[in-house]
């Protein structure tokens, strides 16, 4: 292969090395971050703390706007990366119903992304924070990819087009992601895992569709395992910071509280999941199926399922045992800044259920 030229491969290259957005994510939040910490995680959980007022969020306004502003400025990056990579084929991706079914994906995924930085500083991980625009690349092809993938196929008359492009999206995520990682077996493996559950999920899901769930209760962290990619750069660190021997229980805990924010998901999504005849972890021990088999409408049952108190509270105590034990695996790993990430989704749990089910905490 030497010698030989590949010219739309080199101008693609290039392209990437003009977004700076990407580039300078690491280096602003870091800055935000060591001028005041306290301040920075003040920001962070103040929107959702009960007691939480005008007066608390003007004090931190500034950490918030900012915060605010990166995460604009890198989404539109997100949409115009997306568009750019598209403009081969003749369409732009980035106005596909299927990607912007995903939009709230992308939305999560910043802060998270944001608490890898530090983590990542923290672990003194200093020469994958320099490559921290490829590591963000990586995640939109995988978020993306993965989004169109979950959506196209509750269709029945899907596009080939849309399939095909998700799988090239899965396999640009892949390998800039291993790129920036290191190819070596633990992340072969990880990446593997990862896809796996992706996908048995993704069967399931659409094997049981309007005859059954494809959960069973007491078993709420499956509904963490469509979401895991989100989270492989936090997987992919273990390698290199000599944790691979802790993989399992930092795998667990992914799950745990990722199910808690694929949970959060289901709640908002559920007329739209119930007018599919997808039965999501919260319908379960409902007559549901049968009320979508006789025909009533998504509004109707939703009604019905939130009539009923017990249910509610059943699905908070379960998501809080999730994030109980999420903290309690970290803690045991010794990594109280993965708990920061634990505990903000905590506070974004109680404060939904607070708003939504008026339920007092």
């Amino acid at each position: 292969m030497k010698g030989v030229a590949f010219p739309h491969v080199k101008e693609k290259l290039n392209k990437k090395m003009k977004q700076n957005v990407f580039d300078d994510f690491a280096p602003r939040i870091l800055k935000l971050y060591h001028e005041n910490q306290d301040e920075f995680w003040d920001a962070v959980m103040t929107p959702f703390l009960a007691d939480s007022n005008l007066t608390t969020l003007f004090k931190y306004r500034k950490i918030g706007l900012e915060l605010m502003s990166l995460f604009s400025e890198i989404d539109r990056e997100r949409i115009r990366f997306l568009s750019e990579y598209s403009t081969s084929f003749e369409f732009n991706l980035s106005k596909w119903k299927s990607l912007l079914k995903k939009e709230e994906y992308f939305k999560d995924a910043y802060p998270v992304y944001a608490f890898l930085v530090i983590w990542m500083d923290h672990m003194k991980m200093n020469d994958h924070l320099s490559r921290f625009g490829n590591l963000l690349r990586s995640v939109v092809y995988g978020i993306a990819g993965y989004g169109i993938l979950d959506v196209i196929v509750d269709d029945k008359q899907f596009s080939p087009v849309e399939l095909l492009t998700s799988l090239m999206l899965v396999a640009e995520y892949e390998t800039l992601i291993l790129k920036t990682f290191g190819v070596n077996q633990t992340n072969l493996d990880i990446l593997h895992h990862i896809r796996d559950q992706f996908l048995r999920s993704e069967i399931k899901e659409k094997f049981t569709r309007g005859n059954s769930s494809p959960y069973k209760k007491g078993f709420p962290i499956e509904c963490g395992f469509k979401a895991a990619h989100l989270l492989t750069p936090f997987m992919l660190s273990l390698e290199h910071l000599g944790k691979s021997a802790n993989i399992d229980p930092y795998f667990e805990v992914f799950f745990l509280f990722g199910a808690v924010i694929q949970i959060l998901d289901d709640l908002k999504d559920i007329e739209d999941d119930l007018s599919i005849g997808h039965f999501s972890y919260i319908t379960l021990g409902s007559d549901v199926i049968e009320w979508h088999k006789k025909g009533m409408k998504p509004k109707d049952m939703v009604k019905m399922l939130w009539e009923d108190k017990q249910r509610i509270h059943q699905l908070f105590g379960e998501c809080k045992d999730m994030i109980r034990k999420s903290r309690m695996i970290l803690k045991q790993l010794e990594d109280p800044y993965l708990e920061k990430i634990v505990y903000v989704t905590e506070l974004r749990l109680e404060s939904y259920f607070r708003k939504e089910f008026k339920l007092a905490l």
